[in-house]
């Protein structure tokens, strides 16, 4: 099967992709995903996400990821968790 781009890239917007992350989540003892943006890796529990995004298959681990593209990316902390708000 080949890989289709459904989601085309605006002036301003950059890449995003977050997956799960067992083993920092069995060490919480809670859902933990990496959201990577900016050049980073950020654990996130929960994400609020108002783009739209595709599934993407590669080879390597992670091997599920859900990917998009925005303009920006809000960390805030609710309740002890950490939750990442997705801005088109």
């Amino acid at each position: 099967m080949s890989s289709f781009r459904f989601l085309t890239k605006k002036p301003h917007q950059w890449r995003f992709f977050f997956h799960y992350n067992k083993p920092e989540s069995k060490a919480q003892g809670r859902n933990v995903l990496t959201l990577h943006w900016d050049k980073r890796c950020h654990l996130v529990n929960d994400i609020a996400c108002y783009v739209p995004t595709e599934t993407h298959t590669q080879k390597a681990q992670p091997h599920c990821i859900v990917r998009g593209w925005c303009h920006s990316v809000e960390m805030m902390e609710r309740d002890g968790k950490t939750i990442a708000v997705i801005y088109p």
